[in-house]
């Protein structure tokens, strides 16, 4: 990581050209239910679009500039990369970026995470644009693919939403059978069954984890759907 002290302050430098960079973006604390693919709620949902910083100096683009190592320099400066960041290129917002620094350092579960939110973004542009539907398809079937031979559970259960999301229902269905097999808790039985549900429906639709959970003894169901409950992120996915 790229910082120097200046004034009793960290500065932080791009870590491909040593340019002064902000600090990486701080996701608000979601206060709904993420997605079933963890797409946070709000108001972390709508800040999509900050999540990747991009340096102005050479154009590097990642999550937090000063960490990015110098070899990546390569690829920030050949021609693909280049032609993701031209207006009008393919790149959806700078994640596609992001994504090809990642498969540059041979990361491809931070590769995975990159283009599924480039698939988030292109979700957001879906109704402003025609192509968008496609794109998010296309980016969530490589994702998948990155995702295929990942042993851990909660990330069988995100690709599971991601296949169901690309309309790819009889792969979708195989993922399946596999979680089925490992040892799940309540939380991930109700998204398997859920899932399968929307999977024999032929169902491409975003829906919150919040949708697949029972009632609670104690409120209405539709609270799932507006808080998500208290650790289960943590239960589910290991993140706090």
């Amino acid at each position: 990581m790229t910082v120097t002290a200046t004034g009793g302050r960290a500065k932080r430098h791009c870590g491909v050209c040593a340019a002064a960079v902000p600090p990486p973006f701080q996701t608000p604390q979601p206060e709904m239910a993420p997605d079933l693919d963890m797409r946070p709620g709000e108001p972390a949902r709508s800040t999509l679009s900050r999540w990747v910083a991009v340096c102005r100096s050479c154009g590097a683009a990642a999550p937090d500039l000063s960490a990015l190592p110098a070899t990546v320099g390569a690829i920030v400066r050949s021609a693909a990369y280049r032609t993701l960041a031209e207006p009008g290129g393919p790149d959806t917002m700078p994640f596609r970026r992001w994504a090809l620094l990642c498969q540059g350092q041979g990361d491809r579960l931070g590769e995975a995470e990159a283009l599924l939110q480039a698939a988030w973004a292109a979700d957001d542009a879906g109704a402003d644009d025609a192509g968008a539907d496609a794109a998010a398809i296309t980016l969530r079937q490589t994702v998948a693919a990155l995702w295929e031979n990942v042993a851990d559970t909660r990330i069988a259960l995100r690709r599971l939403d991601v296949l169901r999301r690309a309309g790819q229902f009889e792969e979708a269905e195989q993922c399946a059978e596999g979680i089925a097999d490992h040892p799940l808790d309540d939380t991930a039985r109700a998204v398997l069954a859920f899932q399968r549900g929307r999977i024999a429906a032929g169902d491409r639709a975003r829906h919150s984890i919040g949708s697949a959970l029972p009632p609670p003894a104690h409120a209405p169901h539709v609270t799932h759907v507006r808080r998500t409950p208290p650790g289960l992120w943590r239960r589910l996915f290991g993140r706090g």
